[in-house]
C-alpha cells in the first residue's frame, strides 16, 4: 500500500475532536505516545511489534496531514533538503521534530499563532524519513507495515471507530494480521 491509499484508508479510524486545535494536538500527543512503545518493542526486541509502531506513528502523521489537507504521498516523495540546523544533529531527530510540531500546534491553540505549512511539513517529512528508515533498517517493507497496520484496525474497528472497540481490542486477532 502506498501512502496516498495510506492516508485516504486512515481516515476511517480517526476521532475528530471537534476543532483544527484538539486534533491537531491528538496527533502530535499520538506521535509521542507511539515513540514510547517503539521504545519499549526496541527494548523488548520485537521486530513485529517495532514495525507495528513506526506504522502507528505513520497513521497519526497521515491524520495530521488530512486535518491540514496536506499530500503524505508528495510529503514522503519530496526529494528537496529539509530544513535541519546543525544543534539538531547531536540530538535526536525523532525528539527535536515532535517537540517543534508539537510548539507550532500549542503556539496555534494557545496564542492564536497561525499555523505555518511549510515548517509543519518539514517537521512531517523529517518524521517520516526517520520512521521509515526504521521499518528499511529491519528488513521491513514500508508499503506491507502500511497494509498491516490498516489490515490491523480493520480487526478493531471493523465499521468504523468506536469507543467501545478502542477500549476492548483483540490483540490476538490484531497480532495475527501484523504478522501476515
Amino acid at each position: 500500500m502506498m501512502f496516498k491509499e495510506y492516508q485516504q484508508q486512515a481516515k476511517r479510524t480517526v476521532a475528530e475532536l471537534g476543532s483544527l486545535g484538539a486534533n491537531l494536538s491528538h496527533m502530535v500527543l499520538g506521535i509521542i505516545s507511539e515513540q514510547e512503545e517503539f521504545l519499549k518493542a526496541l527494548v523488548e526486541n520485537d521486530k513485529v511489534n517495532i514495525i507495528e509502531e513506526s506504522a502507528d506513528a505513520i497513521w497519526y502523521i497521515a491524520n495530521y496531514c488530512n486535518f491540514r489537507d496536506f499530500d503524505l504521498q508528495e510529503i514522503y516523495d519530496t526529494k528537496e533538503d529539509t530544513i535541519i540546523e546543525a544543534w539538531e544533529t547531536e540530538v535526536s531527530g525523532y525528539e527535536v521534530q515532535i517537540s517543534k510540531l508539537a510548539d507550532y500546534v500549542k503556539k496555534f491553540i494557545a496564542y492564536g499563532k497561525p499555523l505555518n505549512s511549510k515548517d509543519e511539513i518539514n517537521c512531517l517529512k523529517i518524521l517520516l524519513d526517520i520512521i521509515c528508515g526504521d521499518i528499511i533498517e529491519l528488513n521491513g517493507n514500508v508499503e506491507k507495515a502500511l497494509q498491516n497496520n490498516i489490515d490491523k484496525l480493520k480487526v478493531r474497528f471493523p465499521d468504523k471507530l468506536t469507543e467501545q472497540n478502542a477500549l476492548n481490542r483483540n490483540l490476538e486477532e490484531e497480532r495475527k494480521e501484523l504478522e501476515k
